[in-house]
């Protein structure tokens, strides 16, 4: 299962029916504490990261409440797509890095569990309601970054009229 439909999944799975996602809780329901943590400045590049074995995904305190958000989604998608990954390589894929979402990484596991956060913040059937918006109120209204929206709104989805 992809990216996209393991995160529409995720959102039918615990009754999500419209913004904003409050992907804290969903967090918790498959399994995952939250904390909040101070990384420092030598971590100021660093949103987040899950300890797959303890269960938690740690959050830049520092960070606005829409990264936050995002990184908690991001980490979450590792969680649900990428198991393996996280045993095998906790070190390579349990860190989030503060990059901009719209710079594509190279790295395959990266860029999906980017696609995952995406689409659980902001489900295209609930952003095509708001395209008579700007960018900026329909973020506050999914509780996400204007880049984010700005993101959703420019991506391609394959065998998705334009």
């Amino acid at each position: 299962m992809g990216a996209r439909d393991r995160a529409q999944q995720v959102l039918q799975e615990n009754f999500v029916v419209s913004p904003p996602v409050r992907v804290g809780e969903i967090a918790k329901n498959y399994g995952l504490d939250i904390t909040e943590v101070e990384l420092g400045e030598d971590f100021s590049h660093v949103s987040g990261f899950i300890d797959p074995e303890e269960r938690v995904i740690y959050v830049n305190r520092s960070d606005s409440d829409t990264r936050k958000a995002f990184t908690i989604a991001h980490e979450l998608g590792h969680w649900l797509l990428h198991q393996d990954q996280l045993k095998t390589d906790p070190d390579r894929y349990a860190i989030v890095y503060r990059i901009p979402i719209g710079r594509l990484n190279i790295d395959p596991v990266e860029k999906e569990a980017n696609v995952f956060a995406a689409n659980l913040l902001v489900p295209r059937e609930w952003l095509d309601k708001h395209t008579d918006k700007n960018p900026e109120e329909i973020a506050r209204i999914f509780g996400v970054s204007p880049e984010v929206i700005g993101y959703r709104l420019q991506e391609h989805e394959p065998n998705r009229p334009q």
